[in-house]
C-alpha cells in the first residue's frame, strides 16, 4: 500500500489522534495488541466535606439530660446527609485533549456531566439497549461493580446514550459504544475518545469476560473507565488478567442481536426495567 507523506503540523495533529485512537479504542488495542482494549481520558477528584458546628454553647443552669431518639439507622443518616454531593470515588476530567479540532472539544463540552451523587448501588438492576438490530436486557450487578453500575444508571436516566452509535465491532471479540461523540457524524472519526467528564475507578470482583458479558472499555490506566462500555461476542479470559477490566453485567436477553450488531449501528435509547 503506497504511504503518502503529509506536512508536518498534520503529521503531528495525525499522530496525536492514532496514539490517543489507539489508546481509547477496544478493536484498534486488540488488534496491536490483543491484551489492550479501548477507553478514555482522565479525571481529578470531587470530594464533600462536612463542616460541624464547635462554637462552644452559652452557660445556663444544669437540666437533666434528654436522649434524643430517632427511627432512622445511624448509617441512613449519614447517606442522607450525603445525598446530593457528588460521590468522590468518582474523578472529574477535562475530555478535551491538545490537537483536537474546536468542535470536538466544544462538543465534549456540552455533554459532560456531573458524577453520580454519594449512596448505595441497587444490588442488580436491568437495562434495555433500544439498539437498530433489536432491543438488548443486560443485567447489571451491582453488588460486584457499584460504581459501574451507579455511572451506569446515572447516564443512563438522563438520556447520555441515547441516539449514540456503536463505534467499534471485532467480530468474534467485542461490540463497543457509549462515546457522546458519535452523536455527531461530523466527529466520526474521533469516535473513541469521548466521556462524561469524570472517572471510574477499576473494581475488582469475580466475574470473568465470559461470552456476552458487560464491560467497561478504558485506557491502559486501570482507573479510567467512562461511559464507553462493550460487549463480548466470545470468551476473552486475556481480559481478566494483569490489571484487568471491569465485569459490571451480561446479557440476559436479545443475544441473538448483540451478534447482529456491527459498527455505525445505533443505540436509539436505554430504558431502566428496575
Amino acid at each position: 500500500m503506497a504511504r503518502v507523506a503529509l506536512p508536518v503540523s498534520l503529521t503531528y495533529t495525525f499522530l496525536l489522534m492514532k496514539t490517543r485512537f489507539l489508546k481509547h479504542s477496544a478493536i484498534s488495542q486488540q488488534l496491536t495488541n490483543p491484551r489492550w482494549l479501548i477507553a478514555l481520558p482522565l479525571f481529578l477528584t470531587v470530594a464533600g466535606c462536612n463542616a460541624q458546628d464547635n462554637t462552644p454553647a452559652a452557660e445556663e443552669v444544669p437540666t437533666p439530660p434528654v436522649e434524643m431518639k430517632s427511627d432512622a439507622p445511624a448509617a441512613d443518616k449519614a447517606e442522607s446527609a450525603d445525598a446530593g454531593k457528588p460521590d468522590p470515588a468518582y474523578k472529574v476530567v477535562n475530555e478535551a485533549q491538545p490537537g483536537l479540532p474546536p468542535a470536538a472539544i466544544s462538543a465534549l463540552d456540552k455533554v459532560k456531566v456531573s458524577p453520580p451523587s454519594a449512596g448505595k448501588a441497587p444490588k442488580t438492576a436491568k437495562v434495555r439497549l433500544v439498539t437498530s438490530k433489536g432491543p438488548i436486557v443486560v443485567e447489571l450487578n451491582g453488588e460486584a461493580a457499584p460504581l459501574h453500575v451507579k455511572s451506569f444508571l446515572h447516564l443512563s436516566k438522563m438520556g447520555f446514550y441515547d441516539k449514540t452509535v456503536l463505534h467499534r465491532y471485532e467480530p468474534g471479540f467485542v461490540i463497543q459504544g457509549g462515546d457522546p461523540l458519535t452523536k455527531n457524524p461530523a466527529l466520526k472519526e474521533y469516535a473513541g475518545i469521548g466521556g462524561p467528564g469524570y472517572q471510574v475507578p477499576r473494581e475488582r470482583n469475580s466475574l470473568k469476560h465470559d461470552a456476552f458479558v458487560f464491560a467497561a472499555a478504558r485506557s491502559q490506566d486501570p482507573n479510567s473507565a467512562g461511559s464507553q462500555f462493550y460487549i463480548t461476542l466470545a470468551s476473552a479470559p486475556f481480559l481478566d488478567e494483569g490489571d484487568g477490566y471491569t465485569v459490571y453485567g451480561k446479557v440476559v436477553e436479545g443475544r441473538d442481536t448483540v451478534l447482529k450488531l456491527r459498527a455505525d449501528d445505533k443505540l436509539n435509547k436505554v430504558e431502566i426495567l428496575k
